[in-house]
């Protein structure tokens, strides 16, 4: 009976594993692409103000399309039926006309301008150049809208093995654009860097909807799954895009305190580098959300579902602790991110900060799918909501009192409130029974 237990917690674990891996992979690959655009930009001319100026455009292109990153999370819970999926659709449709106008009218005004001269404080230097790379990101939100609503459709249907494709088909355009960006065209390292992005989406974009097309024809109306109403709808969708909306809009806040603590533009020029080495462990631990949806959907048990995410978590930040504590981490961003000496003291103590980041991640998105597959995405958003108090009060409260790079302060908050955060959704996920019956 003993070895009977142990086979069926294993082929559950293998189940668990077989899902995340592909999204995982795919996490990875857009992890990627952030350092190899860093790379590029970091060997053109003038690397630390386009550095800085690329950091600023891509927080406030984040903060402009919060509200599509949740819709992988409604392709993979709600397209359970024709209606469904086409209900989704036209609110992608929605989202997604909305966005781009609204980037177009910020970029092409003076209120880009003046929002990071007169509340970011950003250097002058490098105002100019963020508003060009901010405008070629225009396609930027339509495209991520539709690319995560289609995947989310895919991984509903378990087609998970065609989603790192996706991500290569990105990183492949990406690629050509900073290519030629480095040996022939004539426009600023993070121009290059928003052409790259922009041009990478559409991509990936365009071959989600090429993979989800045969399994969107197929879809049949079930008349036992309710359709779901515009109402319905908005009570699922409008927490989950406000807790985006809330994580990507305080991220200027990291600027801004970066800003005015010491050494502030070798700050500003390397957190971006930092945070997306970061983001290559973190990534594979957020799959883990979609992973918790759809795995809950078939009854997989609360045990072995939260148990993977404590193996998940600890493994990757043992691996990044690795990275802070080794000679490792010096060539990770000298040679993979290109930073120059003189950057390099720079990283070491936020590197060691953030350590405890990806096993936090995991923990969060294990407790995120579990609301998310109870429809009580209203915690999620008071539990992001509590993160982002925390965090502003770390990034422009520390500088008040501590003379330190303004690097480490954007650690310090980064970590702390994520793990402000999961404190929260374990107390709110423990506290309830209904919550955590399966």
């Amino acid at each position: 009976m003993v070895l009977a237990g142990r086979s069926q917690d294993n082929l559950k674990y293998r189940k668990i594993f077989l899902l995340w891996v592909p999204l995982a992979a795919m996490w990875l690959m857009m992890g990627i692409e952030m350092p190899l655009i860093n790379g590029v930009i970091a060997r053109l001319a003038d690397a630390k103000a386009n550095l800085a100026a690329f950091g600023i455009t891509l927080a406030i292109a984040l903060i402009v399309e919060a509200p599509v990153i949740q819709l992988l999370a409604a392709g993979t819970a709600l397209a359970d039926s024709k209606k469904n999926y086409n209900r989704l659709l036209h609110f992608t449709h929605i989202l997604a006309a909305g966005l781009t106008l609204f980037h177009l009218v910020l970029g092409l005004s003076p209120l880009y301008s003046l929002l990071l001269r007169s509340v970011l404080k950003v250097p002058e230097q490098i105002i100019e150049i963020s508003r060009l790379s901010f405008l070629w990101m225009f396609p930027w939100s339509a495209a991520v809208a539709y690319r995560r609503f289609w995947q989310g459709v895919l991984i509903r249907y378990e087609k998970t093995t065609v989603v790192p494709v996706i991500m290569v088909v990105r990183i492949l355009f990406s690629g050509v654009v900073l290519a030629a960006g480095f040996s022939v065209l004539n426009i600023s390292g993070a121009e290059v860097g928003g052409l790259a992005l922009s041009l990478g989406v559409t991509a990936g974009a365009v071959s989600s909807f090429l993979f989800a097309r045969p399994l969107v024809r197929n879809l049949e109306d079930d008349d036992s799954v309710p359709v779901l109403s515009w109402k319905e709808l908005g009570i699922f969708y409008y927490p989950l895009a406000l807790t985006s909306y809330m994580t990507f809009m305080v991220r200027p806040v990291l600027t801004y305190g970066i800003a005015r603590a010491l050494y502030p533009l070798e700050s500003l020029a390397v957190w971006p580098v930092v945070s997306n080495v970061l983001f290559l462990f973190r990534s594979t631990a957020m799959a883990y959300q979609e992973v918790t949806v759809s795995l809950l959907k078939d009854d997989m048990g609360h045990y072995h579902l939260s148990r993977f995410a404590l193996i998940l978590g600890g493994i990757l930040s043992a691996v990044l602790l690795i990275l802070a504590a080794t000679p490792l981490g010096t060539l990770v961003y000298r040679s993979g991110s290109g930073l120059e000496n003189d950057l390099l003291p720079f990283t070491v103590i936020p590197t060691w900060i953030v350590v405890a980041v990806p096993f936090i991640t995991a923990m969060i998105s294990w407790y995120r799918g579990l609301l998310i597959h109870k429809h009580q995405t209203r915690i999620i958003a008071g539990a992001v909501f509590i993160n982002s108090v925390s965090l502003i009060v770390i990034a422009l409260g520390g500088p008040l009192f501590f003379e330190l790079p303004g690097g480490i302060f954007a650690a310090l908050a980064y970590t702390g409130s994520l793990a402000v955060e999961l404190v929260f959704l374990q107390r709110k996920a423990h506290s309830g029974s209904e919550i955590l019956a399966s």
